[in-house]
């Protein structure tokens, strides 16, 4: 028979779980509603882009406990951006372009792997209009995904939907003739 003790402490593991379930699901709400998501100026800010730099950040102590590595997902990304007739540039490269753009990806998760955040943006060189001034790398469009229970695999599975959410809204702006 569980003690009194053994017993709150059960209680306090499953309410925990429950709390954090609670807070993706209307984390997961929020970022998916068709307002959060109806940003014409994102669309816009990638016409004209033909090449990017990528950026995978360096990952934290959850992340890579799942085995993921920043060489796998710069890859994964470089790929599916191929594959849609974007080029991938080196960095003494991607100074080059106008602009600047760089797609940078970013995963954190939690120690042990209750949670992942996943972010996918699009940085580049703004000029303001108002007094002429030249921002560096300003987040022009941004994704966020929240993985429950992450895996390797559903974090590369996320990402992969963020970049052909990028795709899409860039194909948009830069249809084929």
């Amino acid at each position: 028979m569980p003690t009194r003790q053994e017993l709150i402490k059960q209680h306090c593991s499953v309410t925990g779980r429950l709390a954090t379930i609670c807070l993706v699901a209307m984390f997961l709400v929020a970022i998916t509603s068709p307002a959060a998501r109806a940003q014409s100026s994102d669309v816009v800010s990638l016409k004209g882009i033909s090449a990017l730099l990528v950026e995978a950040w360096d990952l934290g102590d959850g992340a890579k406990a799942m085995g993921l590595t920043k060489e796998a997902i710069q890859a994964d990304v470089e790929l599916k951006l191929r594959l849609a007739g974007m080029r991938s540039v080196t960095p003494d490269e991607g100074v080059k372009l106008p602009g600047t753009p760089m797609l940078y990806v970013k995963v954190v998760a939690s120690d042990p792997a209750l949670g992942a955040t996943v972010s996918v943006q699009l940085r580049q060189n703004v000029l303001l209009e108002r007094n002429r001034v030249l921002l560096i790398l300003v987040p022009t469009w941004d994704r966020t995904i929240v993985v429950a229970n992450p895996t390797a695999q559903g974090i590369r599975d996320a990402i992969k939907r963020s970049i052909d959410e990028f795709l899409n809204a860039w194909l948009s702006a830069n249809p084929k003739k």
